[in-house]
Order: structure tokens, then sequence, then C-alpha cells
């Protein structure tokens, strides 16, 4: 009775050969023990083929093309490689090896490159921000969002603050830096990350203004709601980590507006909608639809979204107004919003 072979055994056998007898099979490993046991200690610790004899045996029965095939050859991957001269002439040199030195020419440049690559250090380790540009990354990021002339709250904002930073080599933005992809990512990557962090701040803030609805006999009305001027109040405290001296805005009646739109927009989000997402979309559509009226036109839309947010949110008692009226902008308020209409401007006092 033929007896299953193991995958091994069947590999063994030749092509044409039936499956042996278990009888047969008995008798082979008692002829391959014996034989085992005859041959010489040397011969069987050698048995196994090294890697050099494979690597000479490819070397043996290779044959090299001539000079001018590789040179057309490396010319032809250059090109599709885009290598620049001097990649071309290694190429070359290294097409018209011998095959045995075009291996070691290969491990050479491996060992090379892994060198090269454990001396490559992380973007952070090489260069670090210093406390004046963080301070300072703080505080224009937190001028821009609390600022009524923002068009948007995602990417534009930080195009704003890196076209001021650079205005001001002296805080850490050199020419230098920028030319530095590495470097300049560093920083890219840190007002991105404090828009990040501020957006989430404001909108908790605005969340948790809103109270909840009560029905009662008289209609609904909003109880533990938060007045749009206490609500501007506490974003604009918050400031992060920074103990810069000029981290600090003056509330004005078109920032009132602007928070009140964003109150607005909070409100109207259906479920699993990106709310600044939202909120830029709208910003944008307004400004469409308001781009050939006079300037004043825009800014009475506002102010009746703020009148419809007292309305339902309640005045604050101590505030009016009229007492916001007349005032002004700080330095870094003013530079902010000039550079979000295009206008370039330079501080020249202490609060620089």
């Amino acid at each position: 009775m033929a007896t299953r072979l193991t995958m091994a055994e069947r590999l063994s056998l030749p092509a044409n050969a039936s499956s042996p007898t278990s009888s047969q099979l008995a008798d082979n490993k008692h002829s391959s023990s014996r034989s085992s046991s005859q041959e010489p200690a040397a011969t069987r610790a050698s048995s196994p083929v090294s890697s050099q004899v494979v690597i000479a045996s490819i070397v043996v029965g290779f044959k090299h093309p001539s000079d001018d095939d590789a040179g057309e050859a490396s010319a032809r991957i250059s090109r599709k490689l885009k290598l620049d001269n001097k990649e071309s002439e290694l190429l070359t040199f290294a097409s018209k090896l011998p095959l045995h030195e075009q291996i070691l020419f290969n491990i050479g440049l491996s060992l090379r490159t892994m060198t090269k690559a454990n001396q490559i250090q992380p973007v952070n380790a090489q260069y670090k921000l210093s406390d004046v540009l963080k301070g300072k990354i703080e505080i224009y990021v937190y001028n821009a969002l609390v600022s009524p002339q923002a068009t948007g709250y995602l990417d534009k904002g930080n195009r704003i603050v890196l076209a001021i930073l650079e205005r001001y080599p002296k805080w850490g933005l050199t020419p230098a830096v920028k030319e530095n992809f590495a470097h300049y990512q560093v920083i890219c990557t840190r007002v991105s990350k404090r828009f990040s962090d501020r957006r989430r701040h404001i909108k908790l803030a605005i969340t948790q203004s809103m109270g909840t609805v009560n029905q009662d006999a008289l209609g609904s009305h909003r109880v533990n709601a938060t007045d749009i001027f206490t609500l501007v109040s506490n974003v604009t405290k918050l400031k992060g980590t920074t103990s810069m001296k000029f981290n600090s805005v003056n509330i004005t009646v078109q920032m009132l507006a602007r928070f009140a739109f964003l109150r607005r927009m909070l409100l109207e989000l259906p479920d699993g909608v990106s709310y600044w997402k939202t909120v830029d979309k709208q910003l944008h559509d307004i400004r469409e639809c308001f781009k050939d009226q006079p300037k004043q036109a825009i800014s009475t839309f506002f102010k009746g979204i703020l009148d419809d947010d007292l309305v339902e949110f309640g005045t604050n008692k101590d505030k009016h107004l009229d007492d916001l009226e007349s005032v002004a902008l700080t330095n870094t308020q003013t530079e902010v919003a000039d550079t979000m209409l295009g206008i370039v401007t330079i501080m020249t006092t202490d609060e620089e």
C-alpha cells in the first residue's frame, strides 16, 4: 500500500517516479542512515551552499555588456530618473564595472546611505522657536480670531499671521529661516496648532454661553444664558500661556456683532456639519451678496444680528453699546485688521 509522503519527501523524488511503498521507504531510511554515517565529517559540515558560492556562480555565468551598451542604458535611466550630471556620471561608471564590483559598489552606497540617515535629526530637534517668536505667534493668532475683519477662520488666518511675522525678522522669522523648508515648517505648524487650539476654546465658550430654553406661560425664553458683552469678555481672557505684556484687545461694537454672528451660526448648525467650515462659507456668501453695495450695508447686516442677539440672550446692565462707539483699537488690532484688508502696517511703538 502506498504511503503518504511529506512535502520534503515528495520534492526529492524524480519527476517520473511513483510513490514508494512502506518497505521501500524503510529501506531508503536505513540506506540514508548508513551513507550518512560513512560520510566524512568535513564533507557533512560544508554541505550547505554558501552565499559566496552563489555569487561566484552568478559572476562566472554573467556576460558583461559592452561599454557602448552600458553607456546607452545609463543615459536612458538617467533621463528617466532626471539625474543631475554628477549622478549620471556615477551611474555610467558603475555600469561598466564587473558584476562582483557592482555588487560591492551597491553595498557601499547602501552603507553610506544608512550612515547619513542615522545622522539626520528630527525637525524639531534641529530648530526650536524662541520664546519671543512663540509669544508673538500667540498674540497675533489671538488677535486674528477675534478681529471683526476676519474673512475666514481656517486657512486664511494662518497666512495673515505669517505675513505679519515676516515683517519683523528680529522676532525669528528671517528670510534664511523661510528659505529653509524644515525650519519654516516648524513655524507654520506652531501657528496652525495655536489657531486650532484657540478655535476650540472659542467654540466651547460660545456653546457654554447659550444656556437652555425654557417654556412657560409667557412663551419660550433662555435661562442661564450669557449676554454678548460678557461672552466676548470671556473670550478675550483666553490668552493662552504667554506672559507677553501686550496680549490684550479692546472690545468694540463690531467685535460684539461678529461674535453674535458666530453664536447664531452655532445655534443654526445642523448635526454632523463642520462648524468652522460652515462659518467660512457663510462669510464668503455674505461678502458676495454685498459686494456691489455700499460698505455700510454689510455693517447694517451684522448690526441686525447683534440686535437679535441682545433680545434673545439679554443685555449687560453695566455696559451699553453707546459706550463702545468711541473705543480705539490697539496697535496690534489695527495691524491685524489692516493686513486682512491688504494694508501693510509696521508698528513703531513699544507694543512691537
